[in-house]
């Protein structure tokens, strides 16, 4: 009776796995710095929105698009199907607050846009959560629905929808630590790191929708 060769762990794999820890030590530094700074002073009036916005599209929606990504410790050991479950529910909560933390500031804002970068970039997150949100729930119901729309199509949709939504929120975050008054006396160098951890974790959760992306690609020429 032979037995089982031990699977091997190729560098790319060790890279990815230490990148994904170095993305969830970034992760966890700004949505830790910015619960605590809301928390701290009371949830109302702009510490609600950026409170909500913050966890839901930096924290949780980041979570979910690392759900099926190889590299991601958290979730190498469960099933196909149990990380879509996790995924449909981190999308539904991080996508619900993070449109609600927008809603919070339109209403304060009397529905206005507003004229910085921070305000457009976060308006426009908000529109495409929104849609992304409906496309996710497309791809869940792709089986019974594929008369209509092409499952691949959709689910290549959805993973570019809800990636653009992503580092757009992200951007918005960016410019937000300079252009909001709840981040003004934390002290210049400190609000450059969480500009930096911010786009790094931007960066390194990009790479599971880019590949998941470049799969579906792979898919379609095939």
């Amino acid at each position: 009776m032979t037995s089982k060769k031990p699977q091997t762990t190729s560098p790319l794999q060790h890279i990815e796995a230490g990148l994904n820890v170095l993305n969830q030590l970034c992760i966890g530094f700004v949505t830790f710095w910015i619960s605590w700074s809301c928390l701290r002073t009371g949830l109302s009036q702009i510490s609600l929105h950026v409170w909500l916005v913050s966890f839901g599209f930096i924290f949780v929606m980041a979570e979910a698009s690392m759900c099926f990504y190889d590299g991601n410790w958290l979730t190498l050991r469960y099933t196909r199907k149990q990380k879509t479950a996790i995924h449909v529910v981190l999308q539904i909560v991080g996508g619900g607050m993070g449109v609600a933390g927008c809603l919070v500031q339109l209403i304060r804002d009397d529905w206005s846009i507003g004229v910085t970068i921070h305000s457009r970039l976060g308006f426009a997150a908000f529109v495409l959560c929104l849609i992304s949100l409906l496309s996710g729930i497309v791809a869940v119901l792709a089986r019974s629905l594929s008369k209509l729309f092409s499952p691949l199509a959709n689910k290549t949709f959805h993973v570019l929808l809800s990636l653009a939504t992503y580092v757009i929120a992200s951007l918005a975050q960016y410019y937000g630590y300079t252009q909001t008054k709840i981040f003004r006396g934390q002290g210049a160098d400190f609000v450059i790191l969480m500009q930096v951890a911010t786009l790094l974790a931007m960066v390194l959760t990009s790479i599971a929708p880019i590949k998941s992306l470049y799969q579906k690609c792979i898919s379609f020429c095939g």
